[in-house]
C-alpha cells in the first residue's frame, strides 16, 4: 500500500485552474502537531489559488516557549516554496536559515468527511467545498537555532479544495480537535452572514470503522473569550463535554490576504483536555470576522 492509498482524500492532488469569472478557488493542506513531553508545538499550512491573492506556505514552531514562523509564497499551483515543501503523501520538510528538518505523519484514527453535510455553503451551485480531517501520529527531527529537537507526538491533518472566501462564507466559527487513547473528536460550529448557525462533527474510532456523528455544539468561554469547554450532542442523542485543563500553546492563523474590508481573524490554541474517556490533548480553533475598517 502506498502513502497516497493510506491517506486517501488527504493525498488529493492540487486541482487545475478554474473557469474565468468564478469565485476564489483554494487548494489547501494543514498539519497541526504537538509533543507535550518535549514541549514542542507546530503547524504547517499551505494554500494555492489560481484566481485569488491567497497562495502561501507557512511553517510555525514553538519549542519550550521559543517561537518561529516561516511564511513564504509557493510556486504557482504547488505547495512548495523556497524553504517549505508539503508532500501530500504525508511528509513535510523545511530548510530555512533558523529552522531545518522534516516531519512525517501516519493516520491514527478514522477519517472525518465534512463535504456532505453542507456546513460550508457552496459558492457555486452543485460544487460544495471539499473538506476532510484525520488524526495523525507525527514524528520529526529538526534543528532550531542550532538546537537538535525531536518530535514524537500527535496531530491533525486536513485537506480542502473548492470555492472559498473565509471573510464572505461565515462571520464566526469555533472548532474542537481532540485526541484520546482510543478515539478522536473533531467538531465545528459556524455562524453565517445571515445569522444562521450550523454544527457538524465526528467521533472517530479505528481506521475503517464508521464515525459517530455530532449534531450540536455548545461552547463555554473563559474570561479571555477562548474555550473553557465544549458540550456535544450526537445523532444518537447522547451528550458529553470536553473541558480545557491547561492552555499550552497557540498560533495566530493567516487565513486570507491583506485587504480593506471585513476580514477573518483566526487563532488556534493547544490544550490539555478532559472528557468522559479520560485525559487527552488537542486544539481549539477560533475565527471571527473583524468588521471595522
Amino acid at each position: 500500500m502506498t502513502d497516497r492509498d493510506t491517506w486517501g482524500p488527504m493525498a488529493e492532488p492540487i486541482h487545475p485552474p478554474v473557469p474565468e469569472g468564478r469565485p476564489p478557488w483554494k487548494d489547501s493542506a494543514f498539519l497541526s502537531f504537538w509533543d507535550v513531553e518535549r514541549e514542542v508545538y507546530g503547524c504547517a499550512h499551505v494554500a494555492t489559488s489560481p484566481n485569488a491573492p491567497s497562495s502561501s506556505t507557512r511553517f510555525e514552531i514553538n519549542v519550550r516557549g521559543r517561537r518561529l514562523r516561516v511564511m513564504e509564497t509557493p510556486s504557482s499551483g504547488t505547495f512548495t516554496s523556497e524553504s517549505i515543501n508539503f508532500d501530500l503523501d504525508g511528509d513535510i520538510t523545511v530548510d530555512s536559515p533558523r529552522v531545518a528538518g522534516s516531519f512525517s505523519g501516519t493516520p491514527l484514527f478514522g477519517l472525518a468527511d465534512y463535504s456532505t453535510g453542507g456546513l460550508v455553503p457552496a459558492m457555486v451551485e452543485g460544487e460544495p467545498l471539499q473538506h476532510f480531517q484525520q488524526p495523525a501520529r507525527v514524528h520529526g527531527r529538526f534543528v532550531l537555532d542550532g538546537e537538535q529537537v525531536l518530535v514524537d507526538g500527535v496531530g491533525w491533518r486536513d485537506r480542502t479544495w473548492g470555492y472559498r472566501d473565509e471573510s464572505a462564507n461565515w462571520t464566526e466559527y469555533v472548532a474542537f480537535l481532540a485526541i484520546f487513547d482510543d478515539r478522536a473528536v473533531t467538531a465545528m460550529k459556524f455562524r453565517y452572514p445571515d445569522g444562521r448557525l450550523a454544527a457538524d462533527g465526528f467521533v472517530l474510532g479505528a481506521i475503517g470503522t464508521e464515525p459517530e456523528l455530532i449534531t450540536g455544539i455548545e461552547v463555554t468561554r473563559d474570561a479571555e473569550g477562548l474555550a473553557a469547554a465544549g458540550r456535544f450532542t450526537t445523532e444518537a442523542g447522547t451528550s458529553w463535554q470536553i473541558r480545557s485543563e491547561d492552555r499550552i500553546g497557540g498560533f495566530w492563523v493567516p487565513m486570507g490576504h491583506e485587504r480593506v474590508g471585513p476580514t477573518m481573524s483566526s487563532y488556534d490554541e493547544f490544550t490539555l483536555v478532559s472528557s468522559p474517556w479520560g485525559k487527552g490533548t488537542g486544539t481549539h480553533q477560533h475565527g471571527v470576522v473583524r468588521q471595522l475598517y
